[in-house]
C-alpha cells in the first residue's frame, strides 16, 4: 500500500468510525487493518493506526501496533524490545 493512501485512510479513520457511512467506515476499517498487518511503514504510523483501530473495535489493536512498530524500528537499524 501506497503511503499516501495510507495516510488517506488513516485521515478518514481519524474522523471518527460513526461519522460517515456505516459501509465506508468498515471498508476503511478493513483496509487499515490490512495495512498495519502487512505494510512496511514507519513506526509512528503503526502506533496512530492501532489507536485508531482500537477506537474502531479492533481487539488487541494496541498490541498488535506495538509489535509491528518495534519489527519496523528493528528494520530500520534501531533497537526495540516489544512489551510483553
Amino acid at each position: 500500500m501506497h503511503k499516501s493512501t495510507a495516510g488517506v485512510l488513516l485521515v478518514l479513520a481519524l474522523a471518527g468510525c460513526t461519522v460517515v457511512p456505516a459501509g465506508s467506515a468498515v471498508q476503511a476499517w478493513a483496509l487499515l487493518d490490512i495495512a498495519a498487518r502487512e505494510a512496511d511503514l514507519s513506526p509512528a504510523w503503526y502506533t496512530r493506526t492501532g489507536e485508531v483501530l482500537e477506537r474502531c473495535g479492533a481487539p488487541d489493536a494496541r498490541e498488535r501496533a506495538a509489535a509491528s512498530a518495534c519489527s519496523a524500528q528493528r528494520r530500520n537499524g534501531y533497537q526495540c524490545e516489544a512489551r510483553s
